[in-house]
């Protein structure tokens, strides 16, 4: 077909700009976030530019831009960009705060404030532009600035809780907690979730600055400080004080009573000392009594179970009457109150009644849980010395807590093999750590006593578990001294000197250790040495101190105390100090 001559320059100047065309077709959105999305920024970079190349206000692709630029350390290339777009008349508050961080990150803060300006007078009652002129600043550390634009934002709108949030972050940055807390209480006002991040920031507050932030919140009457307050003082060790600054505002925000009590309760969970479980009990009896009668019942439940383990048992019982034998209640709480309840009996020392309730919960409780009660109740009867209740309660529990607490009631009737035989049963896991501890004492105390039965030897042992502590010591000494030396009586008047130690009497402690040093029990004896020789460097009597522990050492160098005696003899010479 015939072409003019005057088509060709046309024709070629289409195939030239093609190319070109191509290759702006190719810097689509897409494209730029998927060059980004996979880390290479450089691409990226030139995809946005191509798109602002041709709309110079495209906040994604100027945003875009930015973004890839960071990584890159290259944010400052963004300036004839940010140029470009404030030209074009943009109307987007983004396209402001893009040219507000690359001012400032190329050190214009002439430009920054200009922007900011420029920005504010199209929105002359928002605070954005202050906000992120201040933001901007802070970010190349340009602190009088952004105190400048807070500033200037709060004056031009006339309100004092403008970018209050902001100015209390400066001011826990400087360290003036008292003008923090007054800002934060502004925010806080005006936008209650700004609540948790006031607490968190004031928390940090060192020790000395913390009463005053807590006069200054104490002053404001309102919901909103007085919850503050009492976060502030449960974070600072203080949940009574804490629970009182909150109900002192409930009255004033009954619709917001319940929620504020629930999220004291789940910072109180955080901590276990017994204000905590106090403070704790009383805000879930608080709750209770803004519930319903049909949604209040689990929570009684979960305060009397916080009262029972901070040891207030009327409290607890306040909680728990008539919910046990509540038929409305549902079974699970049903159940866990009368747990709890069984709980509280047994603590109270009414161990027929919390025997009686344990029997009507057999039914309706797992059988690990009605195993855990009857053996908190057997732990009870053994302490009131009530060995056959005990041992009745104890039943045929195979578990090594079984064991371990049948090897107690045999050992406190005397029956020194049959102790033996269930504490070996039970071994070393029963229990806590304390506990396994308690029973290797017991078990070294025991086995080289020759006798199977010993009843004087197990009520003195029952003296002492039921704290009486004198008489104990008084009775260990008597079986001691019916008992040779390595059968027993050295350990005996080991066990009695430390009673008598921890007493305050240690001319008697001396006596009974050096009675416990005995040749004739050479598994004893290197004990006995060593608390003696302790005993001495407490008394300041280092030389006799140094005596016993080098005669240890001689006598007995295979002895696992050998290590420990040459610290004390060390500290005995003034060799490292005594501590």
């Amino acid at each position: 077909m015939f072409r003019s001559r005057a088509a060709r320059p046309l024709l070629a100047l289409s195939l030239w700009l093609l190319p070109v065309n191509a290759a702006a077709q190719q810097a689509t959105m897409p494209r730029a976030f998927e060059l980004e999305r996979r880390g290479n920024y450089e691409a990226a970079a030139e995809a946005y530019r191509r798109i602002l190349s041709q709309q110079p206000a495209d906040v994604s692709a100027l945003l875009g831009l930015e973004r890839a630029l960071l990584p890159l350390n290259r944010s400052v290339e963004i300036v004839p960009d940010v140029r470009a777009a404030l030209e074009s008349g943009p109307t987007s508050a983004a396209v402001f705060g893009v040219a507000l961080r690359a001012w400032g990150a190329a050190g214009e803060p002439d430009s920054m404030r200009a922007a900011a300006e420029r920005w504010a007078r199209m929105t002359p009652r928002d605070e954005a532009p202050y906000r992120e002129w201040g933001a901007a600043a802070l970010a190349v550390r340009q602190r009088d600035a952004a105190l400048e634009a807070y500033r200037l934002g709060r004056e031009r709108l006339g309100r004092a809780d403008v970018l209050a949030a902001e100015m209390a972050q400066l001011a826990v940055s400087d360290g003036d907690y008292g003008t923090a807390a007054r800002e934060w209480i502004a925010a806080v006002r005006r936008l209650p979730g700004y609540r948790v991040t006031a607490v968190a920031t004031l928390g940090h507050a060192p020790l000395s600055r913390r009463p005053e932030i807590l006069r200054i919140l104490a002053a404001e009457p309102d919901f909103a400080t007085r919850r503050m307050e009492s976060e502030l003082r449960v974070k600072w060790g203080d949940p009574i004080g804490g629970l009182a600054a909150l109900d002192a505002g409930l009255s004033q925000s009954r619709g917001q009573g319940v929620e504020a009590l629930r999220g004291l309760v789940e910072q109180l969970r955080l901590h276990r000392s017994r204000d905590a479980l106090l403070a704790q009990g009383r805000a879930l009896e608080a709750i209770a009594a803004r519930l319903p009668e049909s949604q209040a019942a689990r929570t009684r439940l979960e305060a009397a179970q916080a009262y029972s383990a901070a040891g207030d048992r009327d409290a607890a019982r306040r909680m728990l009457s008539g919910l046990a034998d509540d038929r409305s209640a549902p079974g699970a709480v049903s159940s866990g109150a009368g747990t709890a309840l069984v709980t509280v009996l047994i603590g109270e020392g009414n161990l027929s009644e919390a025997s009686r309730r344990l029997g009507q919960l057999r039914t309706q409780l797992s059988g690990e849980e009605h195993a855990r009660l009857s053996r908190a109740l057997v732990r009870a009867y053994i302490g009131k010395g009530e060995l056959d209740r005990a041992d009745s309660a104890l039943g045929r529990d195979s578990t090594i807590e079984g064991f371990a607490l049948a090897g107690r009631i045999r050992l406190y009737r005397g029956d020194l093999d049959g102790a033996v035989e269930s504490f070996k049963q039970a071994g070393p896991y029963a229990g806590d750590r304390a506990d396994a501890t308690r029973r290797t004492t017991l078990l070294a105390l025991l086995q080289p006593i020759e006798a199977d039965t010993l009843p004087p030897l197990g009520a003195a042992l029952l003296r002492l578990e039921q704290g009486d502590t004198a008489r104990a010591l008084v009775e260990l000494e008597a079986v001691a001294g019916d008992l040779p030396p390595a059968k027993g009586g050295a350990e005996l008047r080991l066990l009695a000197g430390g009673l008598a130690a921890a007493t305050g009497d240690p001319e008697l402690a001396e006596r009974l250790y050096s009675e416990a040093a005995s040749s004739a029990a050479p598994a004893t004896a290197p004990a006995a040495e060593l608390a003696l020789a302790e005993l001495m460097l407490n008394a300041r009597r280092a030389a006799e101190a140094v005596s016993r522990l080098e005669h240890l050492i001689l006598t007995y160098p295979e002895s696992a105390l050998v290590p420990q005696a040459r610290r004390a003899l060390d500290i005995a010479r003034g060799a490292v100090p005594q501590t």
